[in-house]
Formats: C-alpha cells, structure tokens, sequence
C-alpha cells in the first residue's frame, strides 16, 4: 500500500492530486490519500481511499489520526509526503514499520523565511539556520527525495547524498488538448494563484488603473486566495479608491479543472511578481498554464520566467507599475497569434506532464 499525505489546502491540488496520484493509479498502485483541509471533497474511487481531516486538527493531531489507521498488517510500502513539517510524521512510519519514504520539496524554505519572515537580519539568518539543521536531521530518515524545481536547494540534497528526482509543475494534456487558439477573447486578463504583496498583485491593481485609461473595456479577472485577511481588505480599498470595480473581479478559490475554463477565455495571463528571494527560485505554474490556454503572456522579468525555452512572453520590470501597464495596453492592442501558437506547441511537444510522469513511475517501481 502507498500512503500519500499532505497539509495543502485543497484535496485536488494540481500536483499532489492530478498530477502524482493520478498517474499512480494509472499504474496500477492502490493509494490511501491523507489530507488536512476545510474542503469537504471526497476523491475515493477504485484504488484510491481519501480520508480527509478538517483544519479543527492541529498538526500533531493529524499526525496522530494518521498514525492511527495505519497497522502492521495494513502497513505503508512507501510514505509520499509533501510538507516539511510532515517529517516527524515520516519518522515514526519509519521506524514502526520499516516503510521507504518519498519526500517531495515544493519549495526552498530559506528564500520563504526571507521573503516572508518580519524578523531583523540576524534573527532571520538565525532562523534559517535552525530549520536547515532539522530538515538535515531529518532527512536520515529520507530514501529519496523530488524536486519541483531543480533550483531548489535547502540542505544541499546533492552534497548530503541524494540524488532528487525533478518533477517540474508542468500541466496535463487532459486539460488542453481542445483550445481555440484563434477567435478574439477580448480585452480580458487573468492572474490565478495565491494573492499576496509578494506577488504583485497590488502592483497590477495600479497597473490596471492605466490599462483602464487606454483600453476602457479592459477587464482583469483575480482567481485565489489571500494568505491574509488583512491585505484582502486591502486590495479591495485599493480598488474602491481607484474606482477599478468594474474592471476587475475577484473570484476566489476555484477546483483546477474549472479553472480550465475560464483560461482559454482571456487574451492575457498575467504574472506580475515582485523581486524577492522566493519569485527568484520558484517556477510558478501558470506559466506553462498560460501557455497551454493559448493566452498572451505578460510576466516578470525573473530567473524563473527566462529559464524555459519561449519566445511568446512579455517582460515587465518587476515591482513598476507604468511598465507592466504598458506591457499590458501592448499585449491587449497587439497579440501575437504566432507566438501563442509557439508557446502552445512547446507545451504540448515537451513542457507537459505526459513528457516527464515517467520519471515517477521509475521512482515507484525502484523503492518497491
């Protein structure tokens, strides 16, 4: 038996879920799928078991309930985890029952303690420090370990020994396999993903008060969550103050096949982040999601936008409001409907999940 196990807010994440199980599944391999969320999702089907536990649950409990429907006979092959603060937990499954344990990394933790953390310089670096040392630690307990980015280092995984299996957020040809890449969408942009400062999404609020001016049907479409209430209430001040409500609507939190539908519907995706630690190393999704929806693409111009092979993107200085407003009013006035089609065929030929799922079943059939 595979248990997979994640503190992620949603069930049907795009890796953890669409991606990773449903590829396991489709192998052959019955799963026990553990997950902490407020959703009240059931995703059990034929060989897959979902049992998921309310955030009423702190994490030690959680880990707990977990331990608790797991049992010699009943016992874990492999343990998938997807959170660092999920090693205690792979510990334990280790030692009571002798299980081989796949850590994956989605993020380097150091460049989130930089870019989120409110402490001074040498508090920070203290920080960072400690929570290196306990992931080294930890990390004994380790048989392998994927990697979404191959610029993620945190412990130096190479140097402690392992040799990580990268499997980039690439999206699923299930998804694309019928987009219009040639009707007129309209002057309509779109940003999915978390909404945070970090992002620049205050950024694009200021930038769409210029977008407005130029192309007055311009409208921007927000899909998401806010990591704060507080800077939600924020925004949506900031909105009000410039008179942008009709030109921009917040939609919340959408299930990932829906989100589909509402791509291939706007002429523009948009990523406008700022330059942090975390925006440095982090590929995000929606680059290839843009791609594959046949939408124009205006993003920061970062590390992790250039190091895939395209020639369809916009480049907008990260953190200027007058420059990502122009980028914006040139994507808008100007698609390039051969670039699209570029960045759609680079997608489907080599940046898609189908292209590298391999590399996870390889993974699967060496541990067992």
């Amino acid at each position: 038996m595979i248990v997979v196990v994640s503190c992620h807010p949603t069930p049907d994440d795009e890796r953890i879920y669409h991606r990773q199980i449903k590829t396991l599944l489709g192998n052959g391999y019955p799963i026990t799928y553990f997950t902490r969320s407020k959703s009240e999702l059931d995703l059990s089907e034929s060989g897959l078991k979902h049992i998921n536990l309310n955030t009423n649950h702190s994490l030690k409990s959680y880990m707990s309930e977990i331990l608790n429907q797991l049992n010699v006979v009943n016992s874990p092959s492999i343990l998938h985890i997807h959170d660092p603060y999920l090693l205690r937990l792979a510990k334990i499954v280790k030692d009571r029952f002798g299980t081989k344990i796949i850590y994956d990394v989605h993020e380097d933790y150091p460049a989130i303690i930089d870019t989120f953390s409110r402490l001074g310089k040498s508090l920070k670096l203290i920080k960072k420090m400690r929570w290196l040392r306990y992931e080294s630690t930890m990390l004994s307990f380790v048989d392998h370990i994927i990697l979404a980015s191959p610029f993620i280092v945190n412990s130096d995984y190479k140097k402690l020994g392992f040799h990580p299996v990268v499997l980039e957020n690439f999206p699923s040809k299930e998804f694309f396999n019928s987009v219009d890449l040639v009707s007129d969408r309209g002057n309509k942009i779109i940003y999915h993903g978390h909404l945070g400062p970090e992002r620049g999404i205050s950024i694009l609020v200021e930038a769409m008060d210029l977008v407005r001016e130029s192309i007055q049907d311009a409208t921007l479409s927000l899909f998401g969550t806010f990591r704060r209430k507080r800077y939600e209430k924020k925004l949506m001040h900031q909105m009000k103050t410039l008179s942008l409500e009709k030109h921009i609507k917040w939609d919340g939190q959408l299930p990932h096949f829906e989100i589909w539908q509402h791509l291939v519907k706007n002429k523009v995706g948009v990523i406008p982040f700022k330059d942090n630690p975390l925006t440095q190393i982090g590929t995000p999704t929606k680059l290839f999601e843009f791609m594959a929806a046949g939408c124009q693409i205006v993003c920061s111009d970062l590390p992790p936008m250039t190091r895939y092979k395209s020639d369809g993107l916009i480049f907008a200085t990260p953190g200027n409001v007058n420059n990502l407003g122009m980028q914006l009013i040139h994507a808008l006035k100007n698609p390039n409907k051969k670039k699209i089609i570029d960045n759609y065929e680079i997608i489907n030929n080599q940046y898609n999940w189908e292209a590298i799922n391999n590399r996870l079943i390889t993974l699967y059939k060496r541990l067992l």
